[in-house]
């Protein structure tokens, strides 16, 4: 990443995350975490920063009484809270709206994160505030489902993904690639997903996810889901993915465990991402759920825990400290390879890595190139990168 993290970190809410930790080892278990009540957060610099930058506003505000929280704190905090309250009730529409078309043109769909996993943590379906509307379709299925959302007015925004889905490149772009993005004025963001993650050996393929599957209740409608199984995986995934970077994803993953079986850890910390994420929460919260799952003190284990203190006193979507140079590239590439045991996978990454599927549609024009342009433009891209550094 092109920026200096050391220069752009506030101090102040990096100051407040051991606070904030205090907070959520509170929130998930009171009674163990501390003998003398509730942390007491005082006035300190930069707290709601951390809040907001970790997007704990509306745990938080839940219990913003019995926190003490001055009310300098407690009244943006609660703003803040209800502000993600209302941006939930636009996704949870938009994914009964998405549901009831696909349902009615026979078209299966699983609802990710968002309000379904809101549901499934905190049994309230606005308990995890806006943001994107995930949907999870099956691969083959991927042309029809995008022809249907776009006769419901949404749109695929040039520069990120090829426009013919079936040409050679579009199909390379869905072999490596994992989702696109769709848009309608007045919308959220509808993150299509044909496959979880650009690894996808960690979780089953879709049939066995659409056969597992449960369903939430989202204003009294029946919506499919993954399983508590297949969500705490896939919670523990995207976490791994963004180097645990955000308090929110590991306080899902600490809820997550508490309500499946410890007997299902020894198979599930078999997965490298399960077991690194759930001792990064395990940091984060205290909960002790997580350690069916994972052994903090392993080697691996503790370089997790090491990397995601790290991440989480960076800005949101910094991976590397200081100007682009190669070896963040390969650095990233190892990372997110070193998730799945498949050498599938790991090529994959490489693949995405060097010629990701944006590559391939000009963001200009919306048309799609040949390969011959798009080396061209990532060449371009690569000299451009290489001139942030002099």
């Amino acid at each position: 990443m092109g920026t200096d993290a050391g220069a752009a970190r506030p101090a102040g809410w990096v100051a407040s995350r051991p606070l904030l930790l205090q907070v959520l080892h509170w929130l998930v278990d009171p009674q163990g975490a501390s003998a003398g009540g509730p942390p007491q957060i005082g006035h300190p610099p930069g707290f709601l920063q951390a809040v907001r930058r970790h997007r704990l506003a509306i745990p938080l505000a839940r219990h913003a009484d019995v926190l003490s929280l001055p009310a300098s704190l407690a009244d943006p905090l609660v703003r803040e809270a209800r502000h993600q309250q209302r941006a939930s009730l636009a996704l949870i529409a938009l994914a009964l709206e998405a549901q009831a078309a696909l349902e009615q043109a026979g078209l299966r769909a699983l609802l990710l994160k968002g309000p379904a996993l809101a549901v499934q943590t905190t049994g309230v379906a606005r308990g995890r505030g806006g943001g994107d509307l995930d949907l999870l379709v099956a691969p083959e299925d991927l042309p029809a489902v995008v022809a249907l959302l776009e006769g419901l007015g949404f749109h695929r925004p040039p520069g990120m993904f090829p426009r013919r889905l079936d040409s050679f490149w579009g199909r390379y772009a869905r072999w490596t690639g994992h989702e696109l993005s769709l848009e309608r004025p007045g919308s959220p963001c509808l993150d299509l997903h044909w496959g979880i993650n650009t690894v996808r050996a960690p979780l089953p393929p879709f049939e066995a996810l659409w056969q597992a599957r449960q369903t939430v209740n989202l204003n009294g409608r029946a919506v499919p889901t993954l399983s508590l199984d297949h969500a705490f995986r896939h919670s523990c995934l995207h976490a791994a993915s963004d180097q645990w970077m955000t308090l929110h994803h590991l306080l899902d993953v600490a809820l997550l465990a508490r309500q499946l079986p410890p007997a299902t850890g020894p198979r599930l910390r078999r997965a490298r991402c399960v077991r690194h994420s759930c001792a990064a929460a395990y940091d984060a919260t205290g909960c002790s759920a997580l350690l069916a799952f994972t052994d903090p003190g392993r080697p691996d284990c503790r370089r997790a825990i090491a990397r995601a203190r790290w991440a989480q006193e960076r800005p949101p979507r910094v991976s590397a400290d200081g100007a682009w140079h190669p070896g963040h590239w390969l650095d990233n590439v190892v990372r997110r390879a070193s998730l799945s045991p498949s050498p599938l996978d790991w090529l994959r990454v490489v693949a995405c890595s060097s010629l990701p599927p944006a590559a391939f549609n000009d963001p200009l024009t919306g048309e799609d190139r040949g390969l011959l342009a798009t080396l061209q433009a990532r060449r371009g891209r690569l000299r451009e990168r290489m001139a942030e550094r002099r």
